[in-house]
């Protein structure tokens, strides 16, 4: 055992990969002859992955054989690993424990210079950034394909501004609606009293009478003819309507009139410029 212990301590820091194999390949207890023979193999495919620069499967075979064997000089070679995938921190760990599970190897200063080494390269290394969300986050929008923009609605007043004033046209249809019910009302009315005054007074009924009759009959003729008159200017009015805005521009501010007097009914429509 003092003779194998010696051949460990000759392993160096370069991967002297075949006298490692052979340490790995020397008779133990019979309980720990498997895990050495089976340490060897993940030992040679590191050596292997390590010749063709893959560190990554260099290093999961090496630290395979280490849980394997328990050998710290197998340590070293993980050490190496990690200098060269550029991780001094890990190689100085690494480094450490060989030597606390190696306290006597004739190597020991030499793996202290490393490990100061490393460390000083450690130090000039400069701070890594923390993560930040948005560099895990989707992808800038610069890079993404931008959605199409709908034009945005046309506001209310400009529609509204653009469809035909029609105001005018409807007062003018209200007045002759509601003079065509008045026309009505009062013709009914004159016809109730004469038909009163033909029963009762004909043909000495007093001028009162006579005279109540022919006013009902002569506003019922001037409303009729205000209804008339009203339907007709709305209609022109309606179908010659134009936008509210044009008319807004012009200035233009329609004005309607009716009503009754001594010479009979009057309606009138007037603008003003």
């Amino acid at each position: 055992m003092g003779r194998a212990a010696g051949q460990l301590g000759r392993c160096r820091a370069t991967l002297a990969v075949g006298l490692c194999t052979a340490l790995l390949a020397a008779p133990g207890p019979l309980g720990a002859q498997s895990d050495d023979e089976n340490a060897r193999i993940h030992f040679e495919s590191g050596a292997a992955y390590l010749k063709q620069s893959d560190n990554e499967n260099a290093l999961r075979e090496f630290q395979a054989a280490y849980s394997l064997s328990k050998r710290p000089t197998l340590l070293l070679n993980i050490a190496n690993v990690y200098e060269r995938m550029g991780k001094p921190k890990e190689a100085v760990d690494t480094l450490t424990k060989y030597l606390d599970e190696d306290p006597k190897t004739p190597d020991r200063m030499t793996v202290e210079t490393r490990i100061t080494n490393l460390k000083k390269r450690l130090e000039a290394l400069p701070p890594s950034p923390p993560p930040s969300a948005s560099s895990s986050a989707a992808p800038p929008a610069s890079t993404a394909p931008l959605a199409p923009v709908a034009p945005p609605p046309a506001p209310e007043s400009s529609r509204s501004a653009s469809a035909p004033n029609r105001v005018p046209a409807y007062i003018a249809f209200g007045v002759g609606g509601a003079a065509a019910i008045a026309a009505v009302a009062t013709g009914l009315a004159a016809k109730a009293k004469f038909d009163d005054a033909h029963d009762n007074c004909k043909p000495s009924c007093s001028d009162d009478t006579v005279n109540s009759i022919k006013s009902l009959a002569l506003v019922s003729d001037v409303l009729t003819g205000v209804a008339v008159a009203g339907v007709g200017v709305g209609a022109i009015l309606f179908f010659t309507a134009k936008p509210a805005r044009s008319e807004a521009a012009r200035g233009s501010k329609p004005s309607l009139r009716a009503g009754v007097g001594p010479g009979g009914g009057k309606l009138e429509v007037t603008w003003h410029f």
